[in-house]
């Protein structure tokens, strides 16, 4: 009974952290607490926009702090950030880094106790030390994921910025628009970037602020590049045409590296696993019959 309730606790203790954080599509809710956000603090500094605001001294934690450092308190906010979601969900995730190892000691102690072995007891230190980093593990996760989704759909989202320009449109106009259309989290981003501008931030805090919530070169490269054109005067539509154009063919290069990368990857699985199959199907009806023969 100690072990069928340990791992139920530990199943909703893991069901808990995935429903809290939401990494489904981002709800009105979020966005209207990013928008009073954006209304209480406008961003001014372009180097505070990569740097995390909150530290260990924040009373939201509260006796949470105890758990963590201050330094894995701003990379957890950071990759919070880029996984899409507020720092308000930073305590359910600190909280999870103490339950998951609790309930994962009381449900390893259980069994280790019944086998009655040393190796079981270290098996279970190690299990235990590790399932402190599978909450951050998982929010790292979902944000290297959202961000490479940002960086394929970045050269589609430019090309249709680019047709709303040409078709008479402004920039910011253009954004909106195809932010309103796109529901992936490059859309969600533009959004937000509108409605900082339409809240009051000037238009080049804003897009680096885009630039510093993400972890993109591509993205980052784009904004340097609006940010100058209109500090030149350049035509806003041709530079996102050139942009696209030359992110459309990293993309392509991209995905090229990749292709090349497969036959390495699938070496060793094929000497381990599939090569040593092979001999035995093909080799053991001819030992067979030496067998027999001799």
């Amino acid at each position: 009974m100690l072990l069928l309730l340990g791992i139920l606790l530990l199943v909703a203790s893991l069901g808990f952290l995935y429903s809290a954080l939401d990494f489904g599509p981002t709800k009105r809710s979020v966005m209207k607490e990013r928008v009073q956000a954006s209304q209480r603090q406008l961003v001014k500094d372009k180097d505070a926009l990569s740097k995390s605001q909150l530290t260990a001294k924040n009373p939201e934690l509260g006796l949470l702090r105890l758990f963590i450092t201050r330094r894995g308190v701003v990379r957890l906010e950071r990759q919070l950030s880029l996984a899409g979601k507020t720092p308000s969900k930073l305590p359910m995730v600190v909280l999870a880094k103490v339950i998951v190892p609790i309930i994962l000691l009381l449900l390893g102690t259980t069994v280790a106790a019944g086998l009655g072995k040393p190796l079981a007891w270290v098996i279970l230190g190690f299990a235990v030390v590790a399932s402190y980093f599978v909450p951050e593990a998982v929010v790292n996760g979902r944000a290297v994921e959202r961000q490479n989704k940002i960086m394929y759909d970045l050269p589609d989202i430019l090309d249709q910025i680019t047709i709303s320009i040409e078709a008479g449109m402004g920039f910011e106009s253009a954004m909106q628009r195809v932010g309103t259309n796109n529901r992936g989290p490059l859309g969600e981003e533009i959004i937000r970037t509108v409605q900082d501008m339409n809240l009051g931030m000037a238009r080049k805090d804003s897009y680096l602020a885009l630039a510093g919530r993400n972890d993109v070169e591509d993205l980052r490269r784009f904004t340097k590049s609006i940010v100058q054109a209109e500090e030149f005067g350049v035509p806003i539509s041709q530079v996102v045409r050139i942009q696209a154009d030359e992110m459309r063919d990293k993309r392509r290069q991209r995905a090229r590296e990749t292709a090349q990368k497969v036959p390495v990857k699938l070496l060793f699985p094929m000497l381990t696993c599939i090569m040593p199959v092979l001999f035995i199907v093909i080799l053991t009806p001819a030992i067979l019959s030496l067998g027999e023969v001799m």
